[in-house]
């Protein structure tokens, strides 16, 4: 018999599932995370990234860490993650408070490796001291080891290593240097991921290379750029990615660089400034300029910076000091130079006009603006200059602004289609979600997990702008903003 036609298959719907997304249970989560479902937060979580450059990323990972997250911290995969995460990137207060009020079972070991992380060896050695006594783990006598020697009972620190390293022979060779200088170690990634074995190598004041430096977390940088056994050079190259991560301040690096000699970038500026022209300091900010750290040098030496004053002698330094200001985020410095840049140099300081309007909103704007700057960039950088304007032109309609007239040779926005091959389809949908019901703390996060650690410089300006737009929309317009800037001064417009 003849069977009826059905054009459009029907699916069983007792057996199909959801193939993008999971079902999430009814409960939610309050406040910053409003109708988040908490294995959203559990998931995206540990994909929240260590090392960050951007300011403002940091603060809105920091927006994230001071958020209560009590429907989870009975999982202890989650607490001990979320400590991991704030030991990690340096917010040891918070890392305590949650550490303290939870049940971890290694909860004296953490506590240890916090003390360790700040250079607080008094406090450390006292923790042990009473450790010891009642235990028989040899990661604590160990350290008890250490914590002898650096008492001053060098003579009760070599009995207890020679009665550690007759059962534990693999132990000796690390403590054996504290005692004899001739002894030279190759250095292991698993010191660098040990607070204590850190600080070991630290006292010990052996080099560390460049390259195990740049895998370690911006805690574990900031206590070897605070060590003051460890050589002044390796100190400072660790104080440069500790301040490039947000670990330590400017002040901080600033301290012993006074007394360094001429070598690198940050050495020979630290020796001009002493008695800073024009003429010296113009060819070490473009230098800065190549290698992106402009924000760094003005972080670093922001008190002498402000001491230098804007004038038709000192134009030169105007269109470093205004973007390093604005990378750094001081828009007193920036605005400062960009007035006087703006009025004696109007014909060089166009290239600056799209940085001053996001740093300043209340700086006029509009089409003629756009093609005034549009041309500049064709005949400065005839070669760039439409990616250049397609750059600008995503960005600023990412927030919401009118994109303005494309420059001949600009490609075309992608289609939906090449829109989310440049996503995770569950990443997007979560993220469309999120942005469409305002989920502020939802957005903030998958936000943070999509970058993850790549540099904003060389990040797609499609992915970046999506990401960007729903910030916006969130009503995280100052945020969008800034972290536009940074965008935009990262792919050296």
């Amino acid at each position: 018999m003849a069977q009826p036609i059905q054009l459009v298959p029907q699916k069983d719907t007792s057996t199909v599932k959801n193939e993008i997304l999971p079902p999430l249970p009814q409960e939610t989560l309050k406040g910053f995370w409003e109708g988040t479902p908490p294995p959203v937060v559990e998931t995206y979580f540990s994909k929240l990234p260590l090392r960050l450059y951007s300011p403002t990323l940091r603060a809105l990972r920091s927006e994230v860490f001071k958020e209560k997250y009590t429907p989870l911290l009975h999982n202890t995969a989650f607490e001990k993650g979320l400590i991991t995460l704030l030991m990690g990137t340096g917010q040891v207060d918070q890392a305590k408070e949650i550490l303290l009020e939870s049940n971890l079972p290694d909860k004296d070991e953490i506590l240890l490796n916090l003390e360790w992380q700040q250079v607080e060896s008094k406090k450390a050695c006292e923790k042990i001291t009473n450790l010891v006594r009642s235990s028989t783990n040899l990661g604590w006598k160990r350290q008890n080891v250490y914590c002898l020697y650096e008492n001053g009972e060098k003579e009760r620190a070599k009995v207890a290593m020679e009665v550690l390293g007759e059962t534990n022979p693999e132990d000796s060779q690390l403590l054996n240097a504290l005692f004899d200088p001739t002894i030279q170690l190759s250095f292991e990634p698993s010191i660098g991921n040990s607070p204590f074995l850190l600080a070991l190598w630290c006292s010990i004041g052996q080099d560390i290379p460049e390259s195990a430096l740049k895998e370690m977390a911006p805690s574990s940088l900031a206590l070897i750029a605070n060590s003051e056994k460890m050589p002044l050079k390796t100190r400072i190259l660790a104080g440069e990615m500790a301040l490039n991560t947000g670990a330590i301040k400017g002040e901080k690096l600033l301290n012993f660089l006074k007394d360094a000699p001429k070598g690198g970038l940050i050495e020979n500026i630290a020796q001009d400034l002493k008695s800073p022209t024009p003429e010296t300091l113009a060819p070490l900010f473009e230098r800065a300029a190549s290698e992106n750290k402009l924000g760094l040098v003005v972080e670093i030496f922001k008190p002498q910076m402000t001491q230098l004053t804007p004038s038709p002698e000192t134009l030169s330094l105007a269109p470093y000091l205004i973007r390093g200001a604005l990378e750094e985020g001081d828009k007193d410095l920036a605005q400062k130079w960009s007035s006087i840049y703006v009025r004696e140099a109007p014909d060089e300081a166009i290239s600056c006009l799209p940085l001053i309007h996001l740093a300043f909103p209340q700086t006029k704007w509009g089409e003629s603006q756009l093609q005034i700057w549009q041309a500049y960039q064709t005949r400065t950088f005839p070669e760039k200059a439409a990616m250049n304007s397609y750059l600008l032109r995503r960005v600023l309609g990412a927030l919401g602004e009118p994109l303005g007239s494309p420059l001949k040779g600009e490609g075309d926005a992608p289609s939906w289609r090449q829109e989310k091959s440049l996503f995770n389809e569950n990443d997007l949908s979560l993220l469309d979600s999120a942005t469409e019901s305002k989920r502020k703390g939802e957005v903030v996060l998958l936000t943070l997990s999509i970058i993850g650690e790549t540099p904003l410089k060389d990040l797609p300006v499609d992915k970046f702008a999506r990401l960007l737009q729903a910030l916006h929309k969130i009503g995280y317009t100052v945020e969008a903003r800034s972290l536009a800037l940074e965008f935009l001064l990262a792919k050296g417009i």
